[in-house]
Parts: C-alpha cells; sequence; structure tokens
C-alpha cells in the first residue's frame, strides 16, 4: 500500500452529444465530488476535430460555452447563477444528474483518493484527452497475447522489470502505467489495468508503435497528444531489489465482486504489490 490515507470519491464525465436522437457522444470533461475533502471541481476540453467529424452541422462553441459554465457552477463562481451558491453536495448531484441536452453525463462512479485535484487530472487525462488514454494493443502483445488467467510465476527467476508511463508535453506520469517482468527462462508477463478496472495480462513484452525517429506525422501526434513510453527500472530502488530474485508467491487479490484487482507477488525478501486505482495499474514494492 502507498501509506497515503485515501478518501472516497464520486466522478461524472461530461459528454458533448451534438445530436441528442442518434446518442453518439464524445467525452468532453469530469467532474470530481470528495465530500471528505470538501472538494468540487470540474475540467473541460472539448476536442472540436473530433465533434465536428461526428456531426459537422453541429455547433461546437454553444457546447464549449456551456462547458465552461459547468466549470463554474462547479467552483462556486458566484457570476454563474443561483445553483454555484449552493452547498456542494447540492451543486454536483445537480451538475451529475442525467440531462438529454448536447451536454450529458455518464453514470457517477466512485473510487479512492488521496490527492483530488490529481484524481481529477488523471481522469481528464485518461478519459477525455484522446486518442491516447489506453495503453495501444499491437504487434505481439494484442488481444492474441492475453492471458486467460493470472500466470504461474512461481520458480521464475526475475531478470528485468519495465515501466510504461504517459508522457504528456515533457511530463511523465511515473505514478501510474503497467509493469512488464521478464524472467530467467525468457518468458515475459505483462500487467496492465483494464478499461473495466480489473487487472489484464499478457504474455508478450511491449513495442513502441512509434518508434524514433519519428516522422512529422507521428510527431505532430505526441505534440498533440503525448505517448506511452517503456522505461528500464530494473537497477532503479526500489525495483532493484526484485532483480535476480525468485517468485516464491503469486496471490490474486479480489475485490468485493469477485473481481480481480490485484496481484501480490512475493520474493524470498521483498513483495511487488500491484493494485488497480482508478483505472491505472500501481506498483508498490516493500519488505516481505
Amino acid at each position: 500500500m502507498s501509506g497515503l490515507a485515501r478518501s472516497p470519491f464520486a466522478y461524472t464525465v461530461l459528454r458533448a452529444v451534438p445530436r441528442v436522437e442518434r446518442a453518439e457522444f464524445i467525452n468532453a470533461g469530469v467532474i470530481v465530488f470528495c465530500r471528505e475533502r470538501r472538494f468540487l471541481d470540474a475540467r473541460a476540453g472539448l476536442d472540436a476535430a473530433r465533434l465536428m467529424a461526428l456531426a459537422p452541422d453541429c455547433d461546437a462553441d454553444e457546447m464549449a460555452a456551456e462547458l465552461a459554465g459547468i466549470e463554474r457552477v462547479a467552483r462556486g463562481d458566484s457570476a454563474a447563477g443561483p445553483i454555484a451558491k449552493l452547498p456542494q453536495a447540492e451543486r454536483f448531484h445537480w451538475l451529475a444528474s442525467p440531462s438529454s441536452t448536447v451536454i450529458g453525463r455518464s453514470e457517477v462512479h466512485t473510487g479512492l483518493t488521496s490527492d483530488c485535484k490529481a484524481t481529477l487530472d488523471h481522469l481528464f487525462r485518461t478519459l477525455v484527452m484522446t486518442p491516447g488514454a489506453r495503453l495501444p494493443r499491437h504487434l505481439g502483445w494484442d488481444r492474441g497475447s492475453r492471458l486467460r488467467a493470472v500466470p504461474d510465476l512461481v520458480g521464475r527467476e526475475l531478470a528485468r522489470i519495465r515501466r510504461l508511463h504517459y508522457v504528456f508535453q515533457g511530463e511523465v506520469n511515473a505514478s501510474d502505467g503497467p509493469i512488464e517482468l521478464s524472467f530467467a527462462d525468457g518468458s515475459v508477463m505483462m500487467c496492465d489495468a483494464a478499461a473495466d478496472w480489473t487487472l489484464e495480462f499478457f504474455g508478450a513484452a511491449w513495442v513502441d508503435p512509434l518508434p524514433e525517429p519519428l516522422n512529422d506525422l507521428d510527431r505532430a501526434y505526441v505534440e498533440r497528444y503525448g505517448r506511452w513510453s517503456a522505461y528500464d527500472v530494473t537497477e532503479l530502488a526500489p525495483y532493484s531489489s526484485l532483480s535476480g530474485s525468485i517468485v516464491q508467491q503469486a496471490i490474486p487479490q479480489f475485490n468485493d465482486l469477485l473481481e480481480l484487482t490485484g496481484l501480490v507477488i512475493r520474493t524470498q525478501d521483498f513483495t511487488l504489490d500491484l493494485q488497480q486505482w482508478a483505472g491505472e495499474l500501481r506498483a508498490f514494492v516493500h519488505r516481505a
């Protein structure tokens, strides 16, 4: 565990629905509410190019203005009208209520957080920013390399560890991202958080779909959306304590619905704790 106290929070995703009768939408923002920490905020970002591709005759400026209004209400801006003056819980209830308008809402989801602002940024990056929200499935570890069950790791010697992190405008999100374990027998296990907030496993190494040198098109893509990058952390703390160790136990962790949400990998002296957190994978190393 991270050791940081975490509080329950709720969030809803804002959706741009250019033609309500067609029920087509793109994600355009996130609202996060944490009663315990007295936090309510929204972050919106309308991708006009994607919206116009979906509905060329829609009014993107009108949608952007409505989203901006939602942000002001969430933040309690007195100039945003009487709703903005309500207590936070009432404002969130109003903001998250289902609506058959051009700005829709998803169901309300819940989670735990130790940093509300970071959680809002994380959800915005992974649920709204496109198209790099999820790690791309391709080449040697697409659906064909997905494992049907937790792999049998007992007795294998850890030889290399890589973390995959999302990089956007030079900033690396070093907290989240898949982990890739390579073993002395040549086998590989990649662990990632699936879209349904469970863990999934792949039996092949990740291959970067955007290798250097980048062409002009790929460079423009990366500058706008960011990219996933792999980092060899075998010799870096805290992962260096696992290098060369033999796996003695691999214990799946389940939530109350019996969904696989964690995996504890134990060696003689240390434990690698893999946890699903808000739709992403986090890894912690501590003494066994």
